[in-house]
Parts: structure tokens; sequence; C-alpha cells
């Protein structure tokens, strides 16, 4: 039944979604880019809290870039243009050069603080659970003060950890952290709150006939993060702007969704979805406020 609604869901062109031309890769990258180095410096002091619990807060500090995989130590190892916008990232010591318009990842390195848990209250330390901060694919949000300049904030998803085998941090337990540049905001409070939720749900791709069991770990106004259910599972390789399908049944009829979402950010065990509009009585409808109201209360309110 899903299979016919993907043509009217996503339209004749099939399921890639077009971005504004001020979100081509060139221009989004220059500008947050700038913005990320200039809150999140490397050797600042920072904050953060795990898994959007506001309520446990650590300290921490940015001790490298890591560009495309190589390792920055000093904002030394930016050039930039008379207007301050990063150029070039050298690296390495032959001063090999990446120009930022070359830039397909871009990552935060800090030390592991794991063992910060343990000054944590047994109520707070219950909350992080036995997953633990650091593994793969939980989020970490940094905080970063800038005085008169506001707060800023970025959300970043775990990506490994590691234990570097040279250069000044060489053989100390880090923590590698992918910025999110689409939650990047400078100001006194969170543009967006995320709740967080436990809810199954299934992933519908087109002309994938497979669903995939996955569970909606959190959600903000727009924006769900959801997680492979099954032990060992991998998220479906997705691009940014891919259509998708997922579904949600909170156990009653009426709380049966079927929502067309856009995908923002895939890794290897969690993906992030834009939502867009749900089927309803086998037509498809954008979303009402309304609608996103009634659907995050029902998320909240599951198995209760």
């Amino acid at each position: 039944m899903l299979k016919t609604f993907f043509g009217k869901a996503f339209g004749a062109a099939g399921s890639a979604h077009e971005f504004p031309a001020h979100n081509s890769p060139a221009a989004f990258q220059s500008a947050r880019i700038r913005t990320l180095i200039e809150f999140f410096p490397i050797g600042k002091k920072l904050r953060y809290y795990p898994e959007f619990k506001q309520d446990i807060v650590f300290d921490t500090l940015i001790l490298a870039y890591c560009v495309n995989g190589n390792y920055l130590y000093s904002a030394d190892a930016i050039d930039r243009d008379a207007e301050g916008n990063p150029t070039v990232f050298r690296f390495g010591e032959n001063d090999q050069r990446t120009p930022v318009a070359a830039l397909k990842l871009f990552q935060l390195l800090v030390p592991d603080t794991s063992h910060l848990e343990m000054k944590l209250d047994y109520h707070r330390r219950a909350q992080i659970g036995r997953g633990k901060q650091f593994n793969k694919g939980n989020y970490i949000s940094l905080i970063s003060n800038a005085g008169g300049k506001g707060v800023s904030t970025v959300d970043t998803e775990v990506a490994k950890q590691v234990n570097l085998p040279d250069g000044p941090y060489a053989h100390m337990n880090m923590v590698l952290l992918t910025p999110e540049l689409s939650t990047l905001s400078v100001t006194d409070q969170r543009k967006k709150s995320r709740a967080k939720i436990t809810a199954p749900v299934t992933l519908h791709i087109p002309d994938v006939r497979q669903a995939l069991p996955c569970t909606l770990v959190d959600m903000s106004e727009g924006e769900v993060r959801m997680r492979v259910r099954e032990h060992g599972a991998v998220m479906p390789e997705l691009q940014r702007g891919d259509g998708v399908l997922i579904e949600a049944d909170l156990g009653e009829a009426e709380r049966h969704y079927t929502i067309k979402c856009n995908v923002i950010r895939r890794s290897p065990e969690t993906c992030v979805l834009q939502l867009e509009g749900q089927i309803r009585d086998g037509k498809y409808c954008a979303f009402s406020p309304l609608d996103l109201l009634e659907l995050k209360a029902g998320l909240l309110n599951y198995g209760k």
C-alpha cells in the first residue's frame, strides 16, 4: 500500500529534494565553518551536555579540528581572506593544503571526559544510563560563552573514540565529534528545544522492499532523530534531501501516522529527518502547527 504513496508524496521526479541555492556546499560551508571556528576555537574551554540532558553539564575543550581526516592543532593552520573567511586548511610537516571548497568532513577533537560521570549523583548517572555518553551515534551539545556576542551552541554526533599514534596528544583517549552545522546558533537561548522520546517506527525507502525497524529518540519543532532498533543493524545509505516515509503506530487506530520526511543527516546508526507531511485517508497533506503538536504529544506519551 505504501508503494502507491511514494509517487504522490515525492512527485514523479523521484526522491531527491531540491534545496535553495544559498545552501550550496561552498556558500553553506564557508559561512558556517567561519562561525564555528570563531565561537568554538582550538584551545577554548567549553561546556557540554550529553544526549540533550540539559541538567547534566560537563566541561571540555577543543583540542584540534579534523579536516577530511587530517588533524589541525592550531588556529594558525587556517588561512583567511581579507574579510576573515577561512580559505585554506594547512596540516602536516609538508604544509599540505586543503581549500575550503574541497572540504568534505569537518570534525572536532575533544578529550574523553567519561570519568566526570563518577562525580554525578546516582539520579543523574542513571539518566546517562549504561550506554555512556560517548558511544558512537550519541549526541553531544557544545556550549560556548562568547561574552557580549552571546552564547553559541551546536549539536554534534559522536563519530568515534580515538587514540592517536602521534602528535601532541598521542596515546591519550580522545573523542571525535561531527558537528551538525544546521544546528549552529549564536543566541542567549537554544533556537530549538529537543524532547527525548522512545517510540518504535518503521522506515520505508523508495525502491527498497524491506522496511527497517527503528526507534525515534528525540524530536524538535519539525525534526526527529531515529536510531536503528536491532543491534548490529546499519542505517541504509541515505543522502541529504532524500525522501523517505516513516510509520508510527502509537497504539490506537487514530494514532497511526504515515509521515513523509526528508533526510537532513545520516550516520551508520542514526538519521535526522525533517518532517514534511502525512498521508491521511489516502491523501498526502502538509503538517499544520496543530498536527505537529498532536504528533509530538503522542510520541512523548507513547507507552504511558
